[in-house]
């Protein structure tokens, strides 16, 4: 609420003036209360409330930030930065951030000793939208069929036992086509930690589940109905995938516990829990996001009204592997991620320019583009060389143009809306022979 909001309306020149003492009679309480004293109870009812919710937004951001800070390699935040300005001040996301959530388990060697060969069981994509108000996030399954780079075709899990961190977010940003700007990564105790610290969590458990993992030391009995789980139980009821629907079935509790969580969180009691929070998370979770990034998303999703939208990424069974279903993701994509409708794609002339010096660089951009959906896409020789990839938009918003600068990989965007050209004008330098991104995974057929 603004300063504006906060003030007395101002009374119009024409306004009727006040009633006189004789047709409206003070009640007998009020006649002992001065004037200026009730003012000040009335901006004290009013101010409590604001306050009470904006230090609530600043712990949750506070001890998010405290519990995170762990273990961030030399130069590994700086080198990730945005380039534009995602946050503001006071404590405000001004722009659309993208945020990969990685759960890593543990893996054992023969002699059931700890190895450090982790890989990311869980991955989800979130995207924090100021503009239209509201955080979406996409569930990847981890025996996902990609492409990582560097290393070839393989489930989507394994790029964290491959590379870490940057490598799991190199394969989902060329997998997805968005652009990662921040990570968090949990560890294999973190959730059951935290649900504990909030006093537990109200599940509805839909069968029974029996099984016993001997060898990880683990087993998992629950009986079927509504019911409140401690931490251990949680991550057993969003662990167990031993049905017919495998790792989707794992998926979809761990959506429906996720939500649970979330709004769980934004309750005003949760303030009560940080030092709790602070204890669950602080040995085993690590971000690039600094401290004040984390308190603005803190305070947007406290702010938030809207759920969050919930999706797992739409695909289908295939021997080892979930096959990505890329005739309902790009539509999906376009629009958690940056807004566009198919219309919007198929209205947007892009013209797309070789000046790498290396023939056939600029159609297998403009294939590229088409695979991410793009329809209108025309490609021209460059009589000069450039040195770095670029994206020109001309459209009055910039989403089409980050859609085709996340496609291509390493593209820096530029915006000149109102010039005259195409909407948006894709430049291939000459950076682009040594990018390692691939295209898209069709399902079959050709575009």
């Amino acid at each position: 609420m603004t300063d504006d909001e906060r003030s007395p309306a101002p009374v119009p020149p024409d306004a009727p003036a006040a009633p006189t003492a004789p047709d409206f009679a003070p009640l007998p309480f009020e006649s002992h209360v001065p004037k200026s004293r009730r003012r000040w109870w009335a901006y004290l009812l009013i101010g409590v409330p604001l306050t009470v919710v904006a230090l609530a937004g600043a712990v949750v951001g506070a001890y998010i930030y405290l519990l995170t800070q762990i273990a961030i390699g030399p130069g590994e935040v700086d080198a990730r930065r945005p380039q534009t300005r995602l946050f503001a001040w006071p404590l405000r996301v001004v722009d659309r951030v993208n945020i990969l959530i990685m759960g890593v388990d543990v893996t054992l060697d023969n002699r059931r000793r700890v190895v450090n060969i982790s890989r990311a069981d869980t991955l989800i994509l979130l995207s924090v939208d100021p503009h239209r108000r509201r955080i979406a996030a996409v569930s990847i399954p981890r025996d996902t069929r990609v492409q990582i780079p560097g290393i070839g075709e393989n489930k989507i899990n394994a790029s964290y036992a491959y590379g870490g961190p940057q490598l799991t977010i190199r394969t989902v940003e060329q997998f997805l086509a968005v652009k990662v700007h921040y990570y968090i990564k949990l560890g294999p105790d973190s959730f059951a930690r935290l649900v504990d610290a909030i006093g537990g969590l109200e599940v509805d458990v839909e069968k029974d589940m029996r099984y016993a993992d001997t060898w990880a030391g683990y087993s998992i009995n629950l009986k079927k109905g509504r019911q409140k789980l401690n931490g251990e139980q949680v991550t057993g009821y969003i662990r167990f995938r031993h049905d017919p629907l495998g790792d989707i079935g794992r998926v979809e509790r761990q959506r429906q516990v996720m939500n649970t969580l979330v709004q769980e969180l934004r309750q005003p009691r949760t303030v009560l829990h940080g030092p709790s929070l602070l204890r669950a998370f602080a040995q085993n979770t690590q971000t690039d996001l600094s401290a004040m990034e984390l308190m603005s998303l803190g305070l947007f999703a406290i702010r938030s009204k809207a759920a969050m939208q919930e999706v797992t990424l739409p695909g289908g069974f295939a021997p080892l592997y979930w096959e990505p279903d890329f005739a309902k993701i790009r539509p999906m994509i376009a629009d958690l991620f940056y807004g566009l409708s198919r219309d919007d794609l198929a209205s947007t002339l892009i013209e797309v320019k070789n000046a790498s010096g290396m023939p056939g660089l600029a159609r297998q951009a403009a294939a590229r583009l088409q695979e991410v959906g793009f329809r209108n896409v025309r490609v021209l020789a460059s009589p000069d060389i450039a040195a770095t990839t670029t994206v020109i938009s001309r459209l009055p918003s910039p989403s089409a143009a980050r859609l085709a600068a996340a496609a291509l990989g390493r593209a820096v965007l530029k915006e000149a809306p109102g010039t005259l050209g195409p909407s948006i004008t894709v430049i291939v330098a000459r950076d682009a022979t040594d990018r390692s991104a691939g295209p898209v995974r069709r399902n079959g057929g050709s575009q």
